[in-house]
């Protein structure tokens, strides 16, 4: 009799574990992946996928220009502060999230080299087709202007390089730990038009790219290589 209670109990357990497993199994093929990023720590979120996203007006052609002239502006910066003159990266907010808006220029002959996804803070995004911005501690929001690329370490999330900002709206992204970083959940191709994951602040990249980016960064020497932020 006991054996025969055993084995009924088994088969319930065995039923409801199946049940259970196929529940969250469809609620999860529902849903965009999202997954956490941060220089110290993370997080995940489902916000990622409300129904109330509104997606950020932009115009490609626009923002291309945009970069482009940032560009030309950190060839000057460069030149004029001993910084590095063969590359500059520009990362343009404005672009959503789901579109690469990583940008890799060849500083001496004005061209566009490269370009990948790149995550914002999670504490810019509103979900309201635009983003804020803030250089306080704890905020978790990206912040915009120039940065130094600095030394690479090895930090959470594996291979990384230190930034310092150069200007008052980023100036205090080293205290923030605000460095450049890869992350799994930042994909290498277009997915879908939800927001990809999200950083604690950090520009931070796929595992792929930032492998790219270390090919170029490899090369500044003792001349930092100029990333800048705009929106």
């Amino acid at each position: 009799m006991p054996k025969i209670s055993v084995a009924v109990l088994i088969i319930i357990l065995l039923v409801g574990n199946v049940f259970f497993y196929m529940k969250y199994k469809k609620m999860a093929d529902k849903k965009t992946p999202v997954s956490m990023g941060s220089t110290n720590m993370g997080t995940t979120s489902t916000a990622a996928t409300s129904p109330n996203y509104a997606v950020p007006s932009f115009e490609i052609n626009t923002e291309m220009r945009r970069v482009r002239n940032t560009q030309i502006a950190l060839k000057d910066y460069a030149t004029k502060n001993k910084c590095n003159q063969d590359y500059a990266f520009v990362i343009d907010l404005r672009i959503p999230s789901y579109k690469k808006r990583f940008f890799v220029y060849n500083l001496k002959k004005d061209s566009l080299l490269n370009s990948g996804f790149v995550a914002h803070g999670t504490g810019s995004e509103t979900f309201k087709g635009e983003l804020v911005f803030s250089n306080i501690p704890d905020s978790r929001c990206s912040s915009l202007g120039k940065y130094k690329i600095g030394g690479s370490y090895k930090g959470m999330y594996g291979f990384s390089y230190k930034l310092t900002g150069i200007d008052s709206t980023n100036n205090k992204a080293f205290e923030r730990a605000i460095v450049l970083h890869g992350h799994a959940c930042v994909p290498d191709e277009q997915k879908s038009e939800w927001p990809i994951c999200f950083s604690y602040g950090c520009p931070m990249v796929s595992p792929a790219f930032l492998q790219k980016l270390k090919g170029y960064i490899s090369k500044q020497g003792k001349t930092p290589i100029l990333m800048e932020i705009i929106y």
